[in-house]
């Protein structure tokens, strides 16, 4: 390869970045999630954690049981640490909504906020002490006339065992 033709392919690969690059203003859609407070947990019982979640105003994502098979459902993973067990996690209904894109047909979707409850457990046999339980939340968002690619963000919260 020349300079010549080095310099080249480094200036179209530079000038192709930058039409993947977004623009100035482009809206891209977001999921937050609010900190959770602290969560004790008795060695040999269980606990309900509510996650709260928060869909940017202009957005909408898809529940956790969409009513096409075509559509990406939200779902929420954890990875508890040994000493734990995520027993159950309870999503909320969808809301039905329909959109110009598809105007006959009602979407299940979560827009606004959202909580997701996990039921956690911890055998009798726990050692005390502070655990981190961490994920991701896994979504599709949409506006009124388009849908993003599919995201995730992380989850990540302590929880505290107790012995009696």
């Amino acid at each position: 390869m020349t300079k010549r033709s080095g310099i080249l392919a480094t200036v179209v690969l530079f000038l192709a970045s930058l039409g993947l690059a977004q623009a100035p203003g482009d809206k891209q859609p977001y999921v937050t999630m609010a900190p959770v407070g602290n969560v004790q947990l008795q060695a040999g019982a269980s606990t309900s954690v509510e996650m709260d979640f928060r869909i940017g105003s202009e957005y909408h994502i898809n529940s956790h049981h969409p009513r096409a098979d075509y559509l990406i459902p939200t779902v929420l993973t954890l990875n508890a640490p040994e000493q734990l067990t995520v027993a159950d996690l309870k999503y909320p209904a969808g809301e039905d909504m329909a959109f110009a894109f598809a105007p006959n047909d009602k979407l299940s979707v979560y827009s606004g906020d959202f909580t997701i409850n996990a039921v956690l457990k911890a055998p009798a046999k726990a050692a005390a002490g502070s655990y981190p339980v961490k994920g991701e939340l896994r979504f599709q968002a949409c506006d009124h006339s388009a849908c993003y690619p599919p995201r995730s963000i992380p989850v990540q919260f302590q929880v505290t065992v107790v012995k009696k």
